[in-house]
């Protein structure tokens, strides 16, 4: 199975039949609702990196063989499920050229950060959002990346309060068109879109939201904890 979607819906479709589930059920042990499963098991899914993570610690699948197609589904499947097993890790040529697999895990910060007055987040991470590595590697090392969501009303229109953002922390600089960033004032972490004033050697911060004017502050006065790059929105809140 080349695709991870298939692969999920495979699994699902099995812990259906091993022990009895509905969809409903699934949803609870996997922490979605049985839309969501069923959309899974129609491969039209979002996926989500806490459904994997859920398949893995609830039912025992084996994360390589989900996120990579390495290895059995779980243990003792190859001798009863062999078309649906990926090679063993002993298969260098397969795995040289799989060595990345489909998707890559970013890690959403389980703080918040503000487009206002600043935040000091948590900066722990219990859940993982997976994207396509493709995409990802198009926009930079997704090992320096995280993801975080924004509370206050700042940045509104363009990033609102409940946004999930995309960090890139190599980005730690301002670039000469300036952007939307992760910002550090006296340890309270923000999201504003900068200007650089060149000329002054100070940076225009600055809130979308209309309600709040801009200030200049001194470049070294302000830490860029990266750039936002993406950013993700629930119609449901």
């Amino acid at each position: 199975m080349e695709k991870l979607a298939d692969r999920v819906a495979w699994a699902i479709t099995k812990i259906k039949e091993e022990f009895g589930h509905s969809n409903v059920r699934i949803g609870e042990l996997l922490g979605i609702d049985k839309n969501t499963v069923a959309a899974y098991l129609n491969m039209t899914g979002s996926l989500k990196g806490e459904v994997l993570e859920g398949l893995a610690n609830q039912f025992n699948y084996n994360s390589d063989w989900l996120l990579k197609n390495w290895g059995e589904p779980f243990p003792g499947a190859r001798d009863k499920y062999e078309d649906v097993c990926g090679p063993t890790g002993g298969d260098s040529k397969y795995i040289q050229e799989q060595q990345d697999g489909e998707y890559v895990l970013i890690p959403q910060i389980n703080g918040k950060i503000s487009a206002g007055n600043g935040l000091a987040p948590d900066n722990t991470a219990d859940i993982k959002v997976a994207f396509r590595r493709e995409w990802i590697k198009r926009k930079g090392d997704p090992d320096k990346m995280s993801l975080i969501k924004v509370e206050g009303d700042s940045m509104d229109p363009t990033i609102l309060s409940g946004d999930l953002v995309l960090v890139d922390h190599n980005r730690n600089y301002v670039a000469p068109q300036g952007g939307i960033y992760a910002l550090s004032i006296n340890h309270e972490i923000m999201i504003k879109r900068i200007h650089p004033l060149h000329s002054e050697g100070k940076l225009r911060i600055i809130s979308d939201n209309r309600q709040y004017e801009p200030i200049e502050i001194e470049a070294e006065k302000i830490k860029i904890n990266g750039k936002v790059i993406w950013f993700a929105r629930e119609i449901d809140r």
